[in-house]
């Protein structure tokens, strides 16, 4: 199983390419699928995740009431934002101006692994995420 795990530091460039960190891009090359990227519903981030995963949310949500407007809204909140992305061989990808500007990053990000999926935040914003889920996993 493919997973992602840990978190990473890194910079965007003036180009807006991002450097995927080595672990993440031996997983994406190990599991040998498309990498799709889109707006978090949750967060002010960006969620990365392999194809098997893209299939199983859309499997997921086509199984339920077609003519549901509750599941028309999750259609097109995911997948009308859903890109493809592809990393070159320096393992880079050009991050597009809407998913610069929706996830507030501008130079310094972090990629916050998630187990099928990671996120990619602007640092301050990502290691404060990291900071408030510790906290109330104390509470609970």
């Amino acid at each position: 199983m493919n997973i992602f795990l840990s978190s990473f530091t890194g910079t965007i460039d003036k180009k807006n390419r991002i450097s995927v960190p080595s672990h993440f891009k031996s997983t994406i090359k190990n599991s040998k699928e498309k990498i799709y990227i889109f707006k978090s519903l949750k967060n002010p981030c960006l969620e990365i995740y392999l194809e098997h995963k893209i299939n199983s949310i859309i499997s997921s949500v086509e199984e339920e009431d077609f003519f549901s407007t509750k599941k028309d809204n999750i259609r097109t909140a995911i997948l009308s934002d859903l890109e493809e992305i592809i990393i070159d061989n320096d393992g880079r990808f050009t991050l597009r101006e809407d998913h610069k500007k929706f996830s507030k990053i501008t130079t310094e990000i972090i990629f916050i692994g998630k187990g099928n999926y990671f996120e990619i935040w602007d640092l301050i914003s990502g290691v404060r995420h990291k900071e408030i889920a510790r906290k109330n996993m104390k509470s609970i």
